[in-house]
């Protein structure tokens, strides 16, 4: 099989890692990533991702793996159609999701599977969740967090992964299920105390986790949400500082450039808050019916950061499983992937990279 990678980044290379058996191409605009890439033998191109010359780099490929920023994922699904290829990417925003599924007639036609949110919220988190699922199952809930080990500041947080993907999940909507139908709550709302261990976080609402869970187990479920780990305090540090206008979207002119509010915000949270620590990523899945089902994971930084690792090894995984099925579509995680591998199995899978993913069952 024959995997391209888009972006070669932090989570280029942790893709690349579980993919190494495969033959692997690599997609980027920055010549240093490429000649990493390039000292690994991958095949490289130095390609704008927007231009539609490398829709005929893609016909040469099983599968497309982006790890880009979200906001690429429409146009280059589109183009994965054109070259008929299956493609994955890493999700994070409802809208640009909710576009891509909408090519589910012509990546049947096609023959392809266009699988978007592979990473670990939305990804991983939505895989247990369709696993902890059953008839007599009432409510889930996801709590999911990307930590530093050695928190430092007062928002005692570090950059984990893309910041314009965080601030887009601490503004936009979230989507949730209340009252067995789709519901739309606040970001940075919900605020609850959450443990791990010995240790004490906050949890509260935050957009993207959810992604199309809401829309598959709606009247399924009475209630279904997603909120993100942080260490305390953080909720009501980070509200004023959006609430400054920094997430808004009109640009303005500084220093003879047109620049929006939220690049501001972007370029100062990417100064300040990227120090060096290693990472941990927190994860609770609850599923309650009949009985409490829970899925739970702790996972530090390796070779590579705790993130990456959790968003790329899941990636990788279902990439192969999309390019090993004969199913064709734009189809949500959840549903795909239980059709292609048991709970036991996929499990199994991860715990080969040490991504070692707890269950548990507890009578109610």
């Amino acid at each position: 099989m024959k995997f391209l990678i888009l972006g070669f980044g932090k989570i280029g290379k942790t893709l690349a890692d579980y993919l190494q058996k495969y033959e692997i191409g690599v997609i980027d605009s920055d010549k240093t990533a490429l000649k990493t890439a390039a000292k690994s033998g991958f095949e490289i191109y130095n390609e704008d991702i927007t231009k539609n010359s490398i829709i005929d780099i893609m016909r040469g490929y099983d599968c497309v793996i982006s790890a880009v920023t979200y906001k690429f994922n429409y146009e280059l699904a589109k183009k994965a159609v054109k070259a008929k290829t299956n493609f994955c990417d890493l999700g994070g925003n409802d809208t640009i999701v909710d576009k891509e599924l909408s090519l589910h007639e012509e990546a049947k036609k096609e023959e392809i599977i266009i699988l978007p949110d592979c990473g670990l919220a939305p990804g991983l988190v939505d895989i247990l969740a369709a696993f902890a699922y059953s008839e007599d199952c009432r409510e889930i809930r996801m709590r999911v967090g990307g930590l530093p080990q050695t928190p430092q500041g007062p928002l005692k947080y570090k950059i984990v992964f893309s910041p314009e993907g965080l601030i887009n999940e601490y503004v936009e909507k979230v989507r949730i299920i209340k009252n067995s139908k789709i519901a739309y709550v606040e970001p940075l709302t919900g605020l609850e105390e959450i443990t791990f261990g010995d240790e004490v976080y906050e949890a509260f609402y935050t957009s993207g986790g959810t992604s199309t869970l809401p829309k598959t187990f709606e009247n399924k479920l009475t209630y279904l949400d997603y909120k993100t780990i942080r260490f305390p305090g953080h909720c009501n540090l980070i509200k004023p500082v959006l609430e400054m206008g920094f997430a808004g979207t009109e640009e303005k002119e500084i220093d003879g450039k047109l620049i929006t509010p939220r690049e501001v915000l972007i370029h100062l949270l990417s100064k300040n808050l990227s120090y060096e620590s290693k990472d941990t990523v927190l994860l609770r899945i609850t599923a309650e019916g009949e009985k409490r089902t829970i899925f739970e994971l702790l996972d530090y930084e390796k070779e590579f950061t705790a993130m990456a690792r959790t968003t790329a090894y899941p990636a990788a995984l279902s990439s192969i499983l999309v390019t090993e099925s004969d199913i064709a579509g734009a189809i949500p995680q959840e549903i795909l992937i239980p059709k292609l591998i048991s709970e036991k199995q996929y499990v199994k899978e991860l715990e080969k990279k040490d991504i070692n993913i707890k269950k548990k069952i507890e009578k109610i």
